[in-house]
C-alpha cells in the first residue's frame, strides 16, 4: 500500500507522497492546482491553464465548482458548458489523478471544515467513477495541526478562494474537530480584485497607464500578482513596470498599501476567531492560531493576527494537509472498526513528528537575503562564481543570455556574485546596467527585490530570495 495525501482547497489543490514526504508536481510542473475551469472548443480547461486565461474571457470562466459544490443544474449552461459544479469538479479532479496516480495506490483527502456529508459523498462518487481508491476523509485543520499546546484554544485558519474558514480544535485526549465558521466571499478572488485594482490605480495616477485598458494587460498583471506578494515578502517596497505598446511604465508598490486595501478582510476573521472565543468560553484564554501557507503569505495578515489578544502565531508549511495526513493515517485506521470509508474527526493527540512536519513560530526579525537573479521566469543561483549576463549566444560565455529586447545590451554586459558577504554587481557594458531605474557606476551591492534593466526598452532581471521548501 503507497498513500497519496490529497489536500483539497480551491486555492490551489495539492499532493504528498508518502514514501518522500514530498508535494508531487499535480498541474503540469506546478506544486498546486487552483479551481479554474474555461469551457473551450476542444472541452474544458482546469487548473492553471484556466486560471491564466480568467481574465481574457471573464463570463465563461468558472471558479465556484469546489466551493458551490453539488449536482443542481447551472443556471445558464451552453453547449459546451458541464451540466453541474460536480462535472467540472470530476474533470478537474480527473486531470489532477493523471498527475499523480504513479505516486501512489490509495489516496486520503483532507478536506475543508465546510463540507457536509452529501458533498463528500459526491467526492466519493466522482474518485470511484475515476477509479481513485479514497481510503478516508480527515478534516483539512485536524490533519495540519501536528502540535498539542494544553491549556490554549487552538485555532486553524485558512483562506480559499470564496471564503475566509476557522476551525477549532479541542484538545483533550483526542484532538477534535469542535467547530468550524467561514466568512464567505471574501476570500482570494475578492483580495485579488482588490490589490489589481489599487496597482492599477497606481499606474494611471503615477504614468497615465491603465492595464485594465486591454484584457491582456489586466490578465498580466493577475498572472504577476503573485511574484509581487512573494517579494513583498521579503521586502517592504518592490519596483514593478508593465509593458503598454512600445513603452515601459513603472511604480514602487509597498506592502502597506496592499495590507491597507485588504484591512476588512482581515478584520472579518478578527471577528471570526473572536466570535469563537466567545461561543466557547475561551475569551481570556491564550489562543493559538495556526495559519496555513494561503493565509500567512498576505500582506499584513500575520501582523494585524499578532495583535488580538493573547495571541501566538504558528506559520504551517505548504501542503500540511497533504503531508499530515500521511503522518496521522495510521492512528487513524488502527482506531476505525469499518473495512470501509471513513470520516475523522479526531484524533490522538499526541503522535511521533516529522521535523519537517512540526509547527514554526514566526520570527518577525528574520531577515531574507538575496540568494538567485530571476530572468524570464528561471532563478539563477547567486554564488561566489561570478554569474554572467549578456546577450552572446555562446552558453560557455554566459551563464544567463539575454533573449528579448537585446538593442543596448553587450555580449557581456554584467557580472553578479557573492563577495564579502554581499551580492555584487558588477557593469561591464558602454550602455550601462539600470539598477531600479538608476545607472550603475562600476559596482553596486544589491539588495533583495530590486530590478536590474539592460538594454531599451530593455529587459529586466530581478533580484530575489529562494527558500527551500523540502518539496
Amino acid at each position: 500500500m503507497t498513500l497519496i495525501g490529497l489536500e483539497l482547497s480551491d486555492a490551489g489543490i495539492l499532493a504528498a507522497g508518502s514514501t518522500t514526504g514530498k508535494l508531487l508536481q499535480i498541474d503540469g510542473q506546478a506544486y498546486a492546482s487552483p479551481g479554474f475551469a474555461l469551457p473551450e472548443k476542444g472541452g474544458l480547461l482546469v487548473g492553471k491553464a484556466a486560471e491564466s486565461k480568467a481574465h481574457l474571457f471573464p463570463r465563461q470562466i468558472i471558479h465556484h465548482f469546489w466551493d458551490h459544490l453539488n449536482t443542481d443544474p447551472l443556471e445558464q449552461p451552453g453547449q459546451r458548458v458541464p451540466q453541474s459544479t460536480a462535472e467540472i469538479a470530476y474533470s478537474h479532479l480527473d486531470r489532477i489523478w493523471q498527475h499523480i496516480q504513479k505516486h501512489g495506490n490509495e489516496v486520503i483527502i483532507a478536506v475543508p471544515g465546510f463540507y457536509d456529508r452529501q458533498q463528500l459523498g459526491l467526492i466519493l462518487g466522482i474518485a470511484n467513477e475515476l477509479s481513485i481508491p479514497v481510503k478516508g476523509f480527515v478534516p483539512l485543520a485536524l490533519a495540519a495541526s501536528l502540535g498539542a499546546h494544553p491549556g490554549k484554544m487552538m485555532l486553524h485558519l485558512d483562506i480559499h478562494l470564496h471564503r475566509l474558514e476557522a476551525t477549532y480544535l479541542k484538545q483533550g485526549q483526542q484532538l477534535t474537530l469542535e467547530d468550524s465558521v467561514t466568512g464567505t466571499e471574501k476570500g482570494l478572488i475578492y483580495l485579488h480584485k482588490l490589490w489589481a485594482e489599487a496597482i492599477g490605480q497606481e499606474f494611471v495616477s503615477s504614468t497615465r497607464f491603465d492595464p485594465f485598458h486591454q484584457a491582456a494587460s489586466e490578465q498580466e498583471l493577475y498572472n504577476r500578482l503573485p511574484g509581487i506578494l512573494y517579494n513583498l515578502q521579503h521586502s517592504p517596497s518592490i519596483a514593478f513596470d508593465m509593458t503598454g505598446g512600445s513603452r515601459t511604465y513603472g511604480i514602487t508598490l509597498t506592502r502597506e498599501h496592499l495590507a491597507r486595501q485588504a484591512e476588512s478582510v482581515y478584520a472579518e476573521l478578527g471577528h471570526i476567531i473572536e466570535g469563537l472565543r466567545t461561543q466557547h468560553g475561551e475569551n481570556e484564554s491564550s489562543v493559538v492560531l495556526q495559519l496555513t501557507h494561503r493565509l500567512a503569505r498576505l500582506p499584513g495578515c500575520k501582523e494585524i493576527l499578532a495583535g488580538i489578544k493573547g495571541a501566538e502565531i504558528f506559520e504551517l508549511e505548504e501542503g500540511a494537509g497533504a503531508r499530515g495526513i500521511l503522518e496521522i493515517w495510521h492512528q487513524l485506521s488502527d482506531q476505525s472498526d469499518s473495512g470501509g470509508i471513513s470520516f475523522f474527526t479526531s484524533r490522538p493527540l499526541q503522535h511521533a513528528r516529522s521535523a519537517q512536519g512540526q509547527d514554526r513560530p514566526i520570527d518577525y526579525s528574520r531577515k531574507a537575503y538575496p540568494t538567485h537573479l530571476l530572468y524570464r521566469n528561471i532563478a539563477y543561483q547567486i554564488t561566489d562564481k561570478p554569474l554572467t549576463v549578456g546577450c552572446a549566444r555562446d552558453s560557455e560565455q554566459n551563464d544567463v543570455t539575454i533573449t528579448g529586447e537585446t538593442a543596448g545590451v553587450c555580449p557581456t554586459h554584467f557580472k553578479i556574485e557573492l563577495l564579502g558577504g554581499e551580492i555584487v554587481l558588477h557593469d561591464m557594458s558602454a550602455q550601462g546596467t539600470f539598477v531600479d531605474e538608476k545607472r550603475v557606476n562600476g559596482s553596486i551591492a544589491l539588495k533583495l527585490g530590486q530590478t536590474i534593466r539592460v538594454g531599451t526598452p530593455g529587459e529586466q532581471l530581478q533580484v530575489i530570495a529562494c527558500v527551500e521548501l523540502d518539496r
